[in-house]
């Protein structure tokens, strides 16, 4: 079966020893784990005043690693985000951006956010919101970076009901009551935990609105194919979940 991850990372993470991954070992760490796909955004665009110098290394760097499709991170607070936005939007391999509200200090009711929806509409570019990126009981002690306030994505995906948001990052719970009530969520499965997580799910939230993420290199890549190789699910769910759903949303 094939995967397709929503959520992987290159770079370096200030506050862990985790391996600071290039595209290319990247790509080669995701296929010793049988993932053939995956989106990528720069850990280096999160911490700095700006995204542009990160995003334009990533574009640069992943040309040549075919199974990495780029994910710029845009930051609709800053004055020049549409600037940014156009020069990212011309390369061919970009179908999303991300977007980390928590991280720039900004909110989802922030006006350029929905002026940035319309733009990706025109540009024809998917959007991902990052809810978080580290549990926040796990954070460095001097921050104090709280996950985006699930209502804020709820009321985005009221504003926007025909465009398809992916959200990376839900916690179980927030996924579970969430899900049901805007069918244009797609939601990934990298902060899913729990007993039977993917049979778990499916009891209250279609298989089209799921999709496999291993948030890489944050999280540990083998306990997000568990999820699924240790389920019980039949094999048409386990398509959609593993790739099928992130092809759709991309239009790939």
């Amino acid at each position: 079966m094939n995967f397709f991850d929503a959520n992987t990372w290159v770079g370096r993470w200030p506050f862990s020893f985790a391996a600071a991954h290039t595209p290319r070992s990247l790509a080669g760490h995701l296929k010793r784990h049988g993932i053939a796909r995956a989106l990528v955004s720069p850990l280096d665009a999160v911490f700095a005043p700006a995204p542009q110098p990160a995003n334009l290394a990533l574009l640069a760097a992943t040309k040549r690693q075919r199974a990495l499709l780029p994910v710029p991170v845009i930051n609709p607070s800053l004055a020049n985000w549409r600037a940014d936005l156009a020069a990212v939007a011309i390369d061919p391999g970009v179908r999303a951006v991300r977007l980390l509200p928590n991280y720039h200090n900004y909110r989802l009711n922030h006006p350029a956010v929905d002026e940035l929806c319309d733009a990706l509409k025109f540009l024809r570019l998917c959007l991902i919101i990052q809810l978080q990126l580290i549990d926040q009981r796990h954070e460095y002690h001097a921050l104090t970076i709280k996950p985006v306030p699930v209502g804020d994505l709820a009321n985005l995906l009221r504003r926007h009901p025909g465009r398809p948001v992916l959200a990376s990052g839900l916690l179980r719970p927030d996924l579970l009551k969430l899900a049901p009530r805007h069918p244009n969520l797609l939601a990934d499965l990298s902060f899913a935990e729990w007993h039977d997580t993917m049979e778990h799910l499916l009891a209250k939230v279609p298989a089209r609105q799921l999709a496999f993420a291993s948030h890489t290199p944050l999280l540990i890549t083998a306990a997000a194919r568990a999820k699924l190789d240790t389920s019980t699910l039949r094999a048409a769910p386990r398509r959609l979940i593993a790739s099928a759903n992130l092809q759709r949303f991309l239009r790939l």
